[in-house]
């Protein structure tokens, strides 16, 4: 492989500078993890060998030039090395890489650390404030424990697919899911909790997050629904343009009058069925059909703007090029743009964790495969751009 000198990126001042993530993770679910991480300052070596993460040239077309968007976007603010850790000077240059580190994190099949010499104790045994974390399917117990999974069986099984059925009244659809983005969002919750207690008994630990059950626990209005055999979620009315979510039962009598009035509609005021929060609440299929023949009149525009000046909760379905023009979302600096050597300018999303004294931010969208090989090994391990380039020509890295 050719391996190319690369200039440092600017340091990061996230909360979380001065951890080390060793990043042994593919595809969505660990990578969303560590970019959280990375978001907050951590140092995160996302470790690849040959062509690197297949998730690199996923939904991409096969002559692709560059890198998909989904792992320029999950890789943002990582270091990429390469290093085969199956060769034994590669095995030896890992061990030395987690001397200096405190966190490891890794999405492999059930058993595959544990086949390389790589399992949890073997590593706590070379360094114990290491923190573990991986995540799998099913988790590392139970009847399904080997079954492979991606995020739309977690999504299956868990009773998320099915639940966006009963919502949408469409079975055998696809369905807008977070199979992978729960089980990261909880795994980078739990390294950072890990931390915290590592700073207080100065020992690492474990970490295990199963795909299925981080998917159930994004699922608590459904339950309320399953258990209470209540139904939860505000309605999607129709405009001319569009649609709109808000939800009116539950407004004060002095709310739904102004609001009435702002829809030029006094009359509502006059019906009994609606004449307080009790009987808009019994009454509320009544409420939301005569809601929505007056939002067909009028644009999503108009109605946000009314619902707004009346203090409601309210906001337009918005899509993806809407969100991105948004100007609210304009306003806060929600998107980032980077300079991408393949890609060109890509539009990342910045941290959305906001701090007010250690602020993280967005330096670059995912490396290329062994971008930053020179200056890992080279200040990590003291290795000389000579040693790295002899190194990758005996498939060590």
């Amino acid at each position: 492989m050719s391996l190319e000198t690369q200039q440092k990126p600017p340091e990061l001042a996230g909360p979380l500078t001065g951890v080390r993530v060793l990043d042994l993770t593919h595809v969505l679910n660990g990578p969303f993890a560590t970019m959280i991480l990375a978001h907050m300052g951590a140092e995160v070596l996302k470790v690849e060998h040959g062509e690197g993460d297949r998730f690199r040239h996923a939904w991409m077309p096969l002559d692709a030039d560059h890198d998909g968007y989904e792992f320029l976007a999950v890789n943002a603010n990582k270091k990429c090395i390469t290093l085969n850790m199956k060769s034994d000077k590669g095995r030896a240059i890992f061990l030395d890489l987690l001397r200096q580190s405190d966190v490891v994190v890794e999405n492999f099949s059930l058993g595959v650390m544990e086949r390389l010499g790589f399992g949890y104790d073997d590593l706590k045994a070379i360094n114990p404030r290491i923190i573990y974390a991986t995540s799998k399917g099913y988790g590392e117990t139970g009847p399904y424990a080997a079954v492979r999974s991606f995020a739309p069986i977690a999504m299956a099984t868990s009773g998320w697919t099915r639940s966006a059925w009963n919502m949408s009244g469409v079975a055998g659809t696809k369905v807008l899911g977070i199979g992978d983005e729960a089980a990261g969002v909880s795994m980078a919750v739990g390294i950072c909790a890990a931390l915290y207690r590592r700073s207080v008994s100065g020992v690492g630990q474990k970490l295990e997050v199963s795909m299925q059950e981080a998917q159930m626990a994004f699922l608590v209005s459904s339950f309320h629904t399953h258990f209470e055999g209540q139904e939860v979620g505000a309605p999607y009315y129709a405009c001319k343009n569009g649609y709109i979510v808000t939800h009116l039962p539950d407004l004060s009598d002095e709310l739904f009058a102004r609001y009435v009035k702002a829809m030029g509609h006094p009359e509502a005021l006059d019906d009994e069925r609606f004449g307080s929060a009790n009987l808009r609440r019994a009454n509320y299929q009544a409420l939301a059909d005569l809601m929505g023949e007056w939002m067909r009149e009028m644009t999503k525009e108009d109605l946000f703007a009314i619902l707004r000046e009346q203090g409601l909760a309210a906001g337009p379905v918005l899509s993806i090029d809407e969100v991105i023009e948004n100007e609210h979302v304009r306003a806060r600096g929600v998107f980032t743009d980077v300079d991408h050597p393949q890609a060109g300018k890509v539009k990342l999303l910045s941290p959305w964790i906001r701090f007010s004294d250690t602020p993280g931010r967005v330096t670059h969208a995912g490396p290329r495969v062994g971008e930053h090989n020179y200056e890992v090994y080279g200040d990590l391990l003291g290795m000389t751009a000579a040693e790295v380039d002899a190194l990758a020509a005996e498939d060590v890295l």
